[in-house]
């Protein structure tokens, strides 16, 4: 509770620096946004069909990570630095060409377009920038600004998106703000300028160059992404053409419809031919040795028959005509009405043959029987039988020998072809393979584009920007309010860290904080101006507390002793002498024997009765007083002995209230304490305001209406009731 006391004083006490502090701060805030700039705000909505709209990618369920990113993906494109200095330029050609120097329009004020204006006439380039503004046209204007465009600091058009400009730059730009409609496809858009026509088109640009540059990034990845695919199909696509040609012009060159085909065929020629050969070499081997056998019972007929050219050119026709018939048989279906023809003519020329070799052999034959009593005719039958079996065997088996010959060089033929043929399919098979997956993945990409196509045809302006006709509301008053609470926390502050870091004794709180001591009263310093008719009034009531307080310890006196009152202090000048003046005429006014003994004109301070004083009476013999006040000499220079300190009833170390407590305060003030033992010692502050002296002596006058008030609020007394009856008996007193 003490301490809300001394706040609440605290605040009393700087009450003028408050009131007129804080409002000259805050007249100066009032003054200084008298001209405060009004801020246009320009919204628009864009609906992005991330969420909700359809996609031919759609799977039938939300993936709210990939939304939420794409989302984020939406925002950074609009607030990317790419597409705000492309709002920039557009907005700087757009007000070039339609500013007007004496009339605001819908595009900016006149005072914008002046300033802008000068500044670009004003550069040292400021006749070739001016050129580059194309009345006509604000997309050739911006295009003349990009081919000017250098990354330099002295630059123009480079600095105007890089400088501090409130319109132009990336700094203010950077001001437009981008939210989310909670978790809807809606995202919100507004930007504050001073300038409704410059913030209703920097939103109406922006908006126009965020779909470019959505369109942009996300059709330059597809487009990209198509490209190659394209590329690679065609490429692939050029090598399987190449591989399947290679494969078609290997069959024409080796002669090949179909290998496989051909190839079983060849398998199955080659079986039979197995087994007729086995069968024909059956029959030649049969026919061969029934011929020997023949021949051993013709003998001397055989061999005239062996040497007769005429019967040797009779079988070679036989031979060759059968060798002819076998080789049609066995290569030919007979379907063919040619091939039939040819073998029937073959047919009668070798019964012809064989008939004129039997007419022949016949001829040859001498007996009629053999040794063995054998017809020879029926042998010679047998025997030209045989020998036409034989050269019919002998002529199968050479046809097939030459055809299984023939087989054999087809199996040379096809070996290599085949694992060719085999080896060119696995490539094509390959390539085939290769160029499907690349197909598939082009037409992955075409989707993909065409999906990006309907989610960037969602992207819709959903309310469009509108010119703002009215200003917002200014912060001036929330500024001007701020700044009221701030001076009265800066004041209170300030004061508060000096009123912790002071250690100028000023009241009895502060007096006893600082120096560890009790205060026992305080004297009011002399009032000037206002107050100071009333200095008499404050020095009775002071000097009436003071005699109070000091008669309060007069309650043991010693034997032929006086009650006595020491007035001491640590430094000269705190008022030793005034206070005990004062003390002494009040006292000899109530009729009390009072006496004062001071150093400077009652005793030596340099004697060594002095120095060496067992009590008063060392000092002063002739004491015949009730009371003895004395005033010693400042302690900070001399010495007080401890005997004439003990035997006080009172030690009263009187302070000036507006000087600072020193260290050296502090250890004569330690020292003192342990001087005096037993006896009360109490501080006594002088010149103090009478603020602090009403502490002590209770409200001092004037005693009107208003001090009663502030005093009572002084003293916390909120709800006391105050007494006119009172107050008016004071005032006569």
């Amino acid at each position: 509770m003490e301490y809300i006391l001394y706040f609440c004083r605290f605040l009393y006490r700087i009450r003028w620096w408050l009131i007129f502090g804080s409002a000259i701060i805050t007249l100066a805030v009032i003054l200084a946004t008298m001209n405060m700039k009004r801020t246009y705000t320009v919204e628009a909505t864009l609906y992005t069909g991330v969420v909700s709209g359809y996609t031919i990618e759609g799977t039938g369920t939300t993936d709210w990570a990939a939304t939420n990113n794409a989302i984020d993906n939406l925002v950074n494109i609009i607030k990317a630095e790419s597409t705000l200095k492309r709002v920039s330029y557009r907005l700087y050609a757009r007000n070039m060409i339609n500013g007007n120097l004496e009339k605001d329009n819908q595009y900016l004020t006149a005072e914008s377009f002046r300033e802008i204006y000068n500044r670009t006439k004003g550069n040292k380039d400021g006749k070739a920038l001016l050129a580059l503004i194309d009345k006509n046209s604000e997309e050739e204007t911006v295009k003349n600004m990009r081919r000017y465009e250098r990354p330099t600091p002295d630059n123009f058009i480079y600095g105007l998106f890089y400088w501090n400009h409130w319109h132009y730059s990336y700094e203010a730009l950077k001001n437009i703000t981008v939210t989310r409609k909670g978790s809807s496809d809606l995202l919100q858009i507004s930007y504050s300028s001073a300038d409704p026509g410059i913030a209703y088109n920097t939103i109406n640009i922006l908006l126009e160059e965020f779909v470019d540059e959505y369109r942009a990034i996300r059709y330059g990845e597809t487009d990209k992404v198509i490209e190659y695919f394209r590329q690679e199909l065609a490429r692939v696509g050029r090598e399987l053409r190449i591989a399947e040609d290679s494969l078609t012009l290997y069959n024409i060159e080796k002669r090949v419809i179909n290998y496989y085909d051909e190839t079983k065929e060849i398998a199955a020629i080659n079986k039979e031919f197995e087994l007729r050969e086995q069968d024909i070499q059956l029959s030649y081997s049969s026919s061969r040795a029934m011929l020997d056998e023949l021949e051993k019972q013709l003998d001397i007929n055989v061999q005239q028959l062996r040497t007769n050219a005429q019967f040797v050119n009779s079988l070679n026709q036989v031979s060759a005509l059968t060798s002819k018939i076998s080789e049609i048989e066995s290569f030919t279906s007979g379907a063919s009405e040619t091939e039939s023809q040819r073998l029937n003519d073959y047919r009668a020329q070798l019964r012809i043959a064989t008939t004129n070799l039997e007419t022949f052999s016949a001829q040859y034959v001498e007996h009629s029987h053999t040794k063995e009593g054998i017809a020879k005719s029926s042998i010679v039958e047998q025997w030209l039988e045989q020998i036409l079996v034989f050269e019919k065997a002998k002529a199968e088996l050479e046809v097939i020998q030459r055809s299984r010959q023939n087989l054999n060089d087809k199996y040379i033929f096809f070996a290599p072809v085949g694992s060719t043929i085999k080896r060119k399919e696995r490539m094509i098979d390959f390539t085939e393979r290769n160029y499907l997956s690349t197909l598939e993945s082009y037409y992955d990409a075409l989707m993909r584009k065409k999906n990006l196509e309907m989610t960037s045809a969602t992207l819709k302006v959903l309310n469009p920007p509108a010119f703002p006709i009215a200003a917002e509301p200014t912060n001036r008053r929330k500024i001007v309010m701020i700044a009221f609470l701030a001076s009265l926390l800066f004041i209170t502050g300030f004061f508060l860290l000096v009123e912790l870091l002071d250690h100028t004794l000023r009241d009895k709180m502060r007096a006893e904080r600082i120096t560890k001591g009790k205060v026992l009263g305080a004297f009011p310093a002399r009032a000037r101006l206002k107050y100071k008719n009333f200095n008499n009034a404050y020095i009775s009531i002071a000097t009436k507390f003071l005699s109070s307080s000091i008669l309060g310890f007069f309650n043991e006196k010693k034997e032929n002793q006086p009650y006595i009152v020491n007035f001491i202090s640590t430094e000269p000048g705190d008022g030793k002498s005034y206070l005990s003046e004062n003390l002494l005429e009040y006292w000899n006014n109530m009729g009390m024997k009072v006496r004062k003994l001071s150093y400077e004109t009652d005793f030596d301070i340099n004697d060594s009765k002095y120095l060496l004083a067992e009590n008063i009476r060392d000092i002063s013999p002739n004491t015949n007083e009730d009371v003895l006040i004395v005033e010693y000499p400042n302690l900070k220079d001399n010495n007080v002995p401890s005997k004439l300190l003990e035997e006080a009833n009172l030690n009263l170390l009187v302070t000036r209230a507006d000087r600072s407590w020193k260290e050296s305060d502090k250890l004569i003030y330690e020292k003192l304490k342990s001087q005096i033992g037993e006896t009360p010692l109490y501080f006594y502050l002088n010149k103090t305001s009478r603020e602090a002296a009403e502490n002590f002596t209770g409200m001092l006058p004037p005693y009107t209406y208003l001090r009663k008030l502030g005093y009572r609020l002084s003293q916390l007394g909120l709800t006391e009731r105050m007494d006119r009856d009172s107050l008016r008996t004071k005032e006569n007193e």
